[in-house]
């Protein structure tokens, strides 16, 4: 009864969400991200991949607020989206926080084109490039679809890794919030103590199969001075988490 329930919310949250954004959704099954979303009141043309992967972020990030936007206060100036896709992050970052200042970073070149789309119906930077611990340089690779593209270090690779310290460097308001999405390179950029103390609030996906533990992300993020608000496994080997500092 309690999944039933719990199914029958999700139904009617999703139905409300997309109402808001301009579209109607009918059933999980047959759902296809739309074409055109209203933002900032006007009909606006998205240019996503059509990939199964794709599809997925649309309802988790867009219908289901699968990163807690909402219940974030509204005093976010500035957004930092580390892997950012096709921008879907960015433009629900952009449509909670109407005057923040969004830098989203995606080193994927496959990925630029759709992301540039939805950066100049969304109002935010792009800078195309990963970021890590440090600064280098990174290949992608290929994984089911474009969501589970990875970047690794190649030196001979012409695609840039920024290191996150200058990332939060480039920023000039606060309150920030991170986002990230990287396919695991978000323990190394955890690593960064020093440059974590600028940052109020972080909303990620985790990643387990890099080694880690739940007990030692924990570890990680309260080192930081963060409180966790919520910690969801969403698969076997990885989940969102969301924390703030109080």
């Amino acid at each position: 009864m309690r999944s039933l329930l719990k199914r029958i919310g999700q139904y009617r949250n999703r139905r409300r969400a997309a109402s808001e954004l301009g579209f109607s959704f009918r059933r999980s099954r047959e759902f296809a991200p739309p074409s055109r979303i209203r933002l900032k009141g006007t009909e606006q043309e998205l240019h996503l991949p059509s990939d199964h992967g794709t599809r997925v972020a649309f309802l988790d990030i867009l219908l289901d607020d699968c990163y807690g936007l909402r219940d974030l206060p509204d005093d976010v100036a500035f957004v930092v989206d580390i892997g950012a896709h096709a921008g879907l992050f960015s433009l629900a970052a952009r449509l909670r926080f109407p005057s923040a200042e969004i830098h989203s970073y995606e080193p994927n070149p496959e990925m630029l084109p759709f992301l540039q789309r939805q950066s100049r119906i969304g109002s935010f930077s792009v800078f195309p490039a990963a970021v890590g611990a440090i600064s280098g340089q990174v290949a992608i690779v290929s994984g089911e679809d474009s969501v589970h593209a990875k970047a690794v270090p190649d030196p001979e690779s012409n695609i840039k890794c920024i290191s996150f310290a200058d990332a939060i460097t480039r920023l000039s308001k606060t309150p920030i919030l991170v986002k990230l999405d990287c396919e695991g390179a978000e323990w190394e950029i955890l690593g960064d103590a020093m440059t974590w103390q600028t940052v109020q609030y972080l909303t990620m996906e985790y990643h387990l199969w890099v080694g880690y533990t739940l007990v030692e992300l924990r570890q990680r993020i309260e080192s930081l001075g963060f409180v966790i608000k919520s910690l969801a496994d969403t698969g076997e080997e990885f989940g969102i988490l969301i924390a703030q500092k109080l």
